[in-house]
């Protein structure tokens, strides 16, 4: 997991060389003028990648976008979509039911579908309209860290392209986005320099705590999501996201004093509400971590720890350099509770994917309608 976690800027050069022309050449088949509407659906990692790259599409393509679990969007979305939808089903290996059922009713639907991939073989490949599948080495089994990163760049390269296409963005500002996605890389490099130590002797001081809160609003609230996935993935802890606003009027009263909660604040809208929380956040007892851009935009009294972003990145591409504080904290949890990843299942129940891709999968809107019926 480790390597995986700094392997990643140098992942994004390379995706980036091989993703842009093939994300070209996927739209130049598809009618693009004919879009209205975006989706994304997928399941857990992919959920969240479309649920961070939302504000991508809006911004670079004036579009309404809606990012949606496959299940929500398969059996309560799809069956009322506008016309000139277009609905990107994400999932690395293509085989998760769910996503593959979000296409197959995406298409029933009469949407335009592409799949969103790592494998150009997969059964959602072959379920969607078209594919933009870009394989890489996995690393070695743990929880995902550069399928989501790959997932992501998929995701932004396509919104920059279709605004380009839009006219949304000229020519050169299109080009000046894709070069600054790129020199997120450089800003991957800086945070895991000035972020790992500091991490390391964090999960060392918080071993005992078993529960963990992730908190972000707009595309940090998806980073929020992943960065809790990784630590329940990485080593069975209880950890969940929630909205920052959200954090204000729920967890607020729960009663576990010390339970961490790591606020995550890129440049942008959040700041300043991040800003009246975070002295409640400490007040209550809570052990405060703070994952910013501007760590001058707060009081350092307010946090237990400011885990820095050195080289600032814009909001929009913020969940690639902001889930790497998640990333390191769940390696280095597992590391110190000596727990193997993916080692929660018990009582003898496999923590293979049957439960995942041998589910039922409907293809016809009127399945959904008998299902109603006899519901």
């Amino acid at each position: 997991m480790y390597d995986q976690i700094v392997s990643q800027p140098a992942l994004l050069r390379e995706v980036c060389d091989r993703a842009e022309p093939l994300i070209r050449q996927v739209l130049d088949a598809c009618r693009t003028d004919r879009w209205h509407r975006i989706y994304t659906a997928g399941c857990g990692d992919s959920y969240y990648a479309g649920l961070a790259c939302e504000m991508a599409f809006a911004q670079f393509c004036r579009l309404p976008v809606k990012a949606l679990p496959s299940m929500s969007f398969a059996r309560y979305e799809a069956a009322m979509l506008p016309e000139g939808a277009v609905v990107f089903g994400i999932s690395n290996s293509g085989g998760v039911a769910r996503s593959i059922e979000a296409v197959a009713m995406a298409k029933a639907a009469g949407a335009d579908t592409i799949a969103i991939t790592g494998r150009p073989d997969s059964l959602i490949a072959q379920e969607a309209d078209t594919a933009i599948a870009v394989p890489i080495d996995a690393m070695g089994r743990s929880p995902g860290i550069r399928s989501y990163t790959v997932q992501l760049l998929s995701l932004f390269l396509c919104a920059i392209e279709l605004g380009e296409r839009r006219t949304v963005l000229s020519a050169e500002a299109a080009a000046a986005q894709r070069q600054q996605l790129r020199e997120v890389a450089s800003s991957m490099e800086a945070v895991i320099e000035a972020n790992d130590a500091i991490i390391k002797q964090l999960a060392e001081t918080l071993r005992e705590q078993e529960n963990w809160v992730f908190v972000g609003a707009g595309p940090s609230y998806a980073t929020a999501l992943f960065s809790a996935a990784k630590l329940v993935e990485s080593c069975g802890a209880n950890a969940w996201a929630q909205d920052l606003e959200e954090w204000a009027h729920i967890q607020f009263f729960n009663r576990q004093e010390r339970t961490p909660t790591c606020l995550i604040i890129p440049p942008g809208p959040s700041v300043e509400r991040a800003q009246e929380v975070l002295p409640y956040v400490k007040e209550i007892g809570r052990y405060t971590l703070l994952v910013t851009h501007q760590p001058q935009a707060f009081d350092a009294s307010h946090a237990d720890r400011i885990l820095a972003v050195p080289q600032a990145v814009p909001e929009v591409f913020s969940p690639l350099v902001d889930c790497i504080a998640g990333e390191l904290l769940a390696y280095y949890l597992a590391e110190v509770w000596d727990t193997a990843f993916f080692s929660a299942t018990r009582r003898g129940v496999s923590a293979g994917g049957d439960r995942l891709r041998g589910s039922n999968i409907l293809r016809q809107l009127e399945a959904l309608q008998a299902s109603r019926a006899t519901g």
